[in-house]
C-alpha cells in the first residue's frame, strides 16, 4: 500500500513543483543602453496596426526629439502603441 501511494504521490509532487517554479520565472528582455540605437515607430492612425517601424538613428537619450521628414518617431510600448518619443543628439 505504501509503495502504491508513493508511486502516485512522487510524480504529482514533481508536477506541482514544476508548475510552482515556472510561475515565478520571468523572461527578461534585455534593457537597451541609453545610447543604443533602437527601432523607431511612427503612428499610422489605423487601429489594426497602430505603429509602423522604421530604422532610425535615434535612442532614448538625447537633446532633441527624433523627427525625420516631419515625422516624430516613438518607442513601441507593450507591442501595441507608439508611446515614448525617441531622442537624438543633433537636430
Amino acid at each position: 500500500m505504501k509503495t502504491r501511494a508513493f508511486k502516485f504521490l512522487l510524480p504529482a509532487l514533481a508536477v506541482i513543483f514544476a508548475i510552482a517554479a515556472s510561475a515565478f520565472t520571468a523572461i527578461d528582455e534585455p534593457m537597451a543602453d541609453d545610447n543604443t540605437l533602437i527601432q523607431g515607430y511612427y503612428p499610422t492612425g489605423n487601429s489594426q496596426q497602430p505603429c509602423n517601424s522604421q530604422q532610425v538613428d535615434c535612442n532614448t537619450n538625447g537633446d532633441y526629439v527624433c523627427t525625420i521628414d516631419e515625422v516624430t518617431y516613438y518607442e513601441k510600448y507593450n507591442g501595441t502603441i507608439c508611446h515614448t518619443e525617441l531622442r537624438k543628439n543633433n537636430p
